[in-house]
């Protein structure tokens, strides 16, 4: 808020308050509205101050008590100090300087807030410097609202020089036009969003308070920042291009198979037929057997004749089962038939083997690799068959434990952050600033955020409202101005600079805490 001084008003009252401290050493009361750019005076007061002089600051809260503010105010003008914070200010300032002169600045912000024996201790320790042989040169500065600043002033009596009161004046007109276009260009804020007609909302209602104009433009940050427009899809395009995929689509289901099956259609016909035929049984001749084959009545009478006429490659099966046998053709062409019996069959019905193939010995005695073992005790084929069941389901390799270890590792979600208790953001000072590294409307999404980043225990995490939906709010550090602010987001991590964070002050911060 640097911009705010360069202003003629507060130029003026800033160049005041340096010749009042240098030269007079006053007890001062700079008064003015929240909002009305106090911190920002005091800021650009500490810049402009001679080296010898020691600030002692502090920034008030209301939770704190007197001896907490005794104990801050001597731990900054002496290193590790000896003194009972329940004793009087005077008291342990006067025996720790003692014989040691110096030039001091008490400024204490927020004054308001604090117990109202600050004013009269900090009043008596005046009084008693005017008392000493060698004073030291000391100035005290307390800013707070006007109701308070003229209660106090009036209360404290007794010194040669009495308290003087310097008022925050507002902006004028154009200080406000210049210092809002000049806020929105820091914050980098479109112009889009700033119509005329939302700056001249934004005027009449900050009544010169620098405060509610970076209010109404923090409003506008969190609205906020228009999201690229994305491209709209060319429907049409997309339409005939999904047309145009179905249809070739279909193109090919009709044409693939066709070629195929053309293919495999000449594959076959390109096989050469077998003519020969096999060795006529002795005993009879080949004329008998053509002359036989060349009658397609007699052959269809008598199916056991064809059998008959063609000597059989495995051996010969009793009569008795002969005539019960189940035929079937064979797949190479050359008019074979293989006999079946009844008790194979039913082997084959009630037991299969795990694999799925013909038990060797059921395959032996199809093809006649047997004819030699006639009479011979067929083995168990019950037991060979439990036995490959057996060693089937023993086979089953189990998955490896690495793959599913690994599996459950990326399955556990990341460690679920709390939530920061609403009292402990209510405390901060309204015109502390913090950076606000990510928002989104998905708890998971910031529980992954924090993990990544390895933020647990290092930020503060609130949830508000954003458009009617719940809206989860990442914050780190606390500064007491937007410099600060903006001097942190320079020294974050790439990869935390990558989310393009900002300075968000607290009083934003407990407005959206709000129910």
């Amino acid at each position: 808020m640097s911009k705010l001084l360069q202003f003629p008003s507060q130029r003026q009252l800033v160049e005041r308050l340096l010749h009042l401290i240098e030269f007079n050493h006053p007890f001062i009361f700079l008064s003015g509205p929240a909002g009305s750019g106090r911190a920002t005076l005091c800021e650009l007061l500490l810049t402009r101050l001679p080296e010898k002089v020691m600030v002692v600051s502090l920034i008030g809260r209301p939770d704190m008590k007197m001896a907490e503010v005794r104990q801050l105010l001597l731990e900054q003008i002496v290193d590790k100090p000896l003194f009972n914070p329940q004793d009087a200010l005077a008291d342990s300032f006067f025996r720790m300087m003692e014989g040691k002169p110096a030039t001091l600045l008490l400024l204490i912000e927020r004054a308001h807030e604090l117990p109202d024996e600050v004013s009269s201790e900090l009043w008596t320790l005046c009084r008693h410097n005017d008392t000493l042989s060698k004073p030291h040169q000391m100035a005290i500065l307390l800013t707070g609202d006007d109701v308070w600043c003229r209660t106090m002033r009036a209360g404290l009596k007794g010194r040669a020089m009495p308290p003087l009161e310097l008022e925050v004046a507002p902006l004028s007109a154009p200080e406000q036009r210049i210092f809002l276009y000049e806020k929105a260009k820091e914050q980098k804020i479109p112009a889009t969003l700033l119509p005329k007609t939302r700056v001249e909302e934004i005027l009449s209602q900050s009544k010169g308070q620098p405060s509610i104009i970076m209010q109404a433009l923090e409003d506008i940050m969190t609205d906020r920042r228009p999201k690229k427009s994305q491209p709209k899809l060319p429907i049409k395009q997309v339409v005939l291009g999904f047309v145009a995929v179905i249809g070739i689509l279909l193109v090919l289901t009709y044409l693939l198979p066709s070629l195929f099956s053309d293919k495999q259609d000449g594959q076959e016909t390109a096989k050469p037929m077998s003519t020969e035929l096999p060795a006529p049984i002795a005993g009879e001749s080949p004329e008998g057997v053509s002359q036989e084959a060349a009658q397609p009545g007699a052959a269809g009478n008598d199916t056991d004749a064809l059998v008959r006429d063609w000597k059989p490659e495995s051996k010969v099966l009793p009569k008795k089962v002969e005539s019960e046998t189940v035929t079937a053709e064979s797949g190479n062409y050359e008019g074979r038939r293989i006999v079946i019996s009844d008790d194979v069959v039913e082997k084959l019905m009630t037991q299969p083997t795990a694999s799925g193939a013909l038990p060797s010995e059921v395959v032996k005695e199809l093809t006649g690799e047997e004819s030699n073992t006639v009479g011979q005790p067929r083995p168990n084929l019950q037991a060979g068959t439990q036995a490959k069941q057996t060693t089937g389901s023993q086979s089953v390799a189990a998955p490896p434990a690495t793959n599913i270890v690994k599996d459950v590792e990326q399955a556990v979600p990341a460690p679920r952050v709390a939530l920061t208790p609403i009292a402990t953001l209510q405390k901060k000072a309204k015109t502390h600033y913090s950076v606000q590294l990510m928002g989104a409307s998905n708890r998971p999404a910031v529980d992954s955020f924090v993990a990544e980043n390895k933020l647990a225990g290092k930020v503060w995490v609130y949830q508000t409202q954003f458009r009617g939906s719940p809206w989860f709010v990442v914050l780190q550090g606390d500064h007491a101005n937007l410099q600060q602010a903006k001097a942190a987001i320079r020294q974050l991590p790439p990869a935390l600079v990558k989310g393009q964070p900002w300075p968000k002050s607290f009083a934003q911060v407990q407005k959206e805490l709000k129910p």
